[in-house]
């Protein structure tokens, strides 16, 4: 934590002891409705859950309120933010200002308004987090702007915490969130350290998942609501080829980390003492294993557009794994070895409605659900989740609930908020399963309207293209292609250059 200093406000200095006493009582009218709402509603419910992802929070969407943020404890941000005289939401193209996350959990509150549980797969804080600081503030002061990112994540917390009040909320780090940028979180790092009190007292756990979250980001707790299932949460950032540690008591320095390592012998040891424990394992990270299908093909097609004469090895130069590929391999190889023991996985990142399949010992036993995003940075409409599953861990199904009217919203006009659709409705499959989604893979490659469908569904409604059977090929080959080989197998050659139309806007 950094220890609080005499803060500006309007004029008046205010001392630390002044400030908690404001902060306190600001906490004490933030909480009295949901405590009062929690009196007279229903228990929990026993089989469904929420799930948010990249959240990507922007508190500097209004510059005109970054310097009363400064100075205020995260329990009066919201009055603050309730000022601003920008009243639309963020539009396509950026990240999550006030009206839009303020939108976003009050209709999560409204669908399930007691969850088992909450699952939010990182990625809370917008792109380009340090450079708008510094960009709005001009100050050079870095445990200043370590305490704006640490209310930012408090206030995030917050907000969930207002209106899920007695929710277990599970939190897994984005490569966003991190004090010195993108990818660049540190295993023992200032960030952990900072956020291990707060993501143990959100998943209401013990010390020793804080201290698992100092160490690693990681943690393992008990399923909220079932027996016998553990839920392991994994800070997949380490894998990805553009990790990268830095030290944010250096000055962002690079330096040398075991992270990526250390975490795959975690998750060894884990789920081998899951297994002889005979208990099952549902596993929830940022960053899904494979490859980038999106910035895959993006980049494939612009290639195409310079070039007269497309190749493989042009192919080959424009695909983008999401993980090193040789931890990519390693961690199949791990689930394969426990394929009994995990039977779920959530992901975020990519901000679209996707799913990967693992392929342990010939067969596509294994799945990785992919959550859209709230934030509509990348053309996506914003969107969360309700997964619904069974008594032994297994899912039965899941609904997409996403802003339909984004251009339009604005404090005035309000957010209209719609469900999407059902898995079990839409695909008219009975269950969630690496069996069932199989079926809905082959169904996608081989047939033209389930791949629409599949496509406008990916983009989270935003669009009812009907892309080339060529481009969409770069987005389903990355359903069950997750290393290099199999994906240039899978989608190279892609298209021919006189068959090329400049990338869609997903």
């Amino acid at each position: 934590m950094v220890s609080p200093q005499p803060i500006q406000l309007h004029g008046t200095r205010l001392s630390p002891a002044k400030l908690r006493l404001l902060s306190l009582a600001a906490i004490l009218v933030v909480l009295l409705f949901p405590v009062a709402s929690a009196r007279s509603a229903e228990k929990p419910s026993p089989n469904q859950f929420l799930i948010a992802s990249d959240i990507h929070f922007n508190p500097m969407a209004d510059p005109s309120l970054l310097a009363d943020l400064m100075a205020a404890a995260p329990a009066q941000w919201e009055a603050i933010l309730q000022r601003s005289k920008l009243t639309a939401f963020s539009q396509y193209g950026h990240d999550t200002n006030w009206w839009l996350f303020q939108s976003s959990l009050d209709q999560m509150r409204a669908t399930l308004h007691h969850p088992a549980f909450i699952m939010i797969t990182g990625d809370i804080l917008a792109h380009q987090f340090p450079q708008n600081f510094a960009s709005a503030m001009h100050d050079q002061d870095r445990e200043h702007y370590r305490s704006f990112v640490l209310k930012t994540v408090e206030f995030v917390a917050l907000e969930f915490r207002k209106r899920f009040p007695d929710a277990k909320i599970l939190i897994t780090p984005g490569n966003n969130d991190e004090e010195c940028g993108n990818y660049s979180v540190r295993a023992n790092g200032t960030f952990l350290n900072d956020t291990a009190d707060l993501a143990r007292s959100l998943a209401h756990a013990d010390d020793g998942v804080g201290a698992e979250w100092k160490a690693l980001g990681s943690y393992n707790v008990p399923h909220p609501s079932l027996r016998g299932i553990r839920i392991l949460s994994l800070n997949t950032v380490f894998f990805s080829e553009q990790y990268h540690a830095d030290s944010f008591r250096d000055g962002c320095a690079p330096v040398a980390s075991t992270g990526p390592a250390d975490l795959l012998q975690w998750l060894q040891s884990n789920l081998a003492q899951a297994k002889a424990a005979h208990e099952k394992i549902w596993l929830m990270f940022h960053i899904p294993p494979g490859m980038d299908g999106f910035t895959t093909t993006k980049q494939y097609v612009f290639q195409l557009l310079r070039s007269d004469s497309p190749n493989d090895s042009a192919c080959a130069k424009a695909m983008v794994p999401m993980w090193v590929p040789s931890w990519t391999t390693q961690f199949d190889s791990l689930l394969e070895k426990y394929q009994d023991t995990v039977i779920a996985s959530f992901a975020g990142h990519t901000h679209a409605d996707d799913f990967r399949l693992i392929n342990a010992a010939g067969t596509n036993k294994l799945f990785v659900l992919i959550d859209p995003a709230i934030s509509p940075i990348y053309g996506q409409n914003p969107a969360f989740r309700v997964v619904t599953f069974e008594r032994d861990g297994t899912l039965a199904d899941q609904s997409t609930y996403y802003l339909t009217n984004l251009e339009k919203a604005s404090v005035t006009g309000g957010g209209t908020w719609e469900k999407e659709y059902t898995f079990s409705e839409q695909w008219k499959m009975r269950r969630l399963d690496a069996a069932t989604l199989a079926i809905l893979y082959k169904q996608i490659k081989n047939d033209p309207e389930t791949r629409d469908r599949w496509i406008k569904l990916y983009s989270v409604s935003r669009s009812n293209l009907s892309l080339p059977e060529d481009i969409a090929r770069g987005l389903y080959c990355a359903v069950e292609a997750l290393d290099p080989a199999t994906y240039q197998s899978c989608y190279c050659p892609a298209p021919q250059a006189s068959e090329i139309t400049p990338a869609p806007q997903l």
